[in-house]
């Protein structure tokens, strides 16, 4: 007996029309096997309306190539000598180094023109070109026969307006050395905006209805319904599961299967409604008309259920993943 944790494909596949209806097709993030989920089984809800998808590596390529026949673009490149399987599987590989150029260039004489990702982030943690090191990697690819889709994220709100500024520029050096630009892309969940100026939009955990600051109206796609092992009536008991917290004399209270080794966060307990989350059990006030066994439902949000436990959107979405 257990909580069941689930994600609704219906949802899924509205938070899509929600951030395409900014004004770009959505490229579905689906790295970390699919925030958790499972990235085919993300793909199964959602290959009817997504322009392609998103992966980390060729390990993930690989295990998502059979649930797809769209695109799928690499935000890491290739380990060396490795970037042929990745386009024998279909992907578009990303390229940040001279090595990794000269062998996908090497791989343009064998098999003709074909797109590489080319990133631009000033940040550590990205498989991506520094702003300063764009020119002199542009006037290495003119030559190669390579096209090139050029790729930002926007890391922090403070240096957003840098970062497209970058990225602007990279295009305009790209193409005065001679390099096809096929598509630009740099709007990630937080960023998306009405009147997207770029070719596709990079949405991950705003799929499952986390906004992170985007001014869109999409809904939670998490479902936690836990069974009801117990109920106490009114004035029946003193405290809460854990600690040190009373239970309100003048309120029914109803214990479920369900706590932080589901991953229903710990710090949920707000006093109010949730009293107690221990590892698999969670307390809580019963109020009128609303069912006790739904701790995570269609009316919530996913970014004030993030802040309430003290973690992040993306934290809350993978900690909810299936063990």
């Amino acid at each position: 007996m257990g909580p069941q944790i689930e994600l609704e494909g219906d949802v899924l596949r509205a938070n899509v029309s929600v951030f395409a209806a900014l004004g770009a097709p959505v490229a579905a993030v689906v790295k970390h096997d699919g925030y958790g989920w499972g990235a085919r089984r993300l793909a199964r809800e959602l290959d009817g309306v997504v322009e392609s998808y998103v992966v980390a590596d060729e390990d993930e390529l690989a295990a998502l190539r059979p649930a797809t026949v769209k695109p799928v673009r690499l935000l890491g490149d290739a380990q060396p000598g490795r970037l042929a399987a990745v386009l024998g599987l279909g992907g578009i590989p990303n390229v940040s180094t001279r090595e990794a150029l000269a062998e996908a260039a090497a791989e343009a004489i064998r098999r003709g023109s074909f797109p590489v990702r080319i990133g631009v982030v000033d940040a550590a943690g990205w498989s991506a070109l520094r702003p300063a090191d764009v020119a002199a990697f542009a006037h290495a690819a003119a030559g190669t026969g390579l096209s090139v889709e050029l790729w930002t994220h926007l890391t922090s709100a403070a240096r957003s307006a840098a970062a497209l500024e970058a990225l602007v520029a990279a295009r305009a050096a790209f193409e005065a050395a001679g390099v096809r630009v096929t598509s630009i892309d740099a709007a990630s969940t937080a960023s998306a905006r009405p009147g997207v100026a770029f070719d596709r939009q990079r949405i991950g955990v705003g799929l499952f209805g986390a906004r992170l600051g985007a001014p869109v109206d999409n809904r939670c796609a998490l479902r936690v319904t836990a069974p009801v092992v117990r109920r106490f009536a009114p004035g029946q008991i003193g405290w809460a599961g854990y600690g040190d917290l009373p239970v309100p004399g003048d309120r029914s209270v109803a214990v479920l299967r369900s706590g932080y080794g589901d991953g229903f966060p710990k710090k949920m307990v707000d006093g109010v409604d949730i009293l107690s989350v221990g590892m698999q059990y969670t307390t809580r006030v019963m109020h009128d008309g609303a069912d006790p066994r739904i701790l995570i439902g269609p009316d919530d949000d996913v970014d004030r259920l993030a802040v309430r436990a003290g973690i992040g959107s993306h934290e809350l979405v993978l900690g909810l993943a299936p063990r």
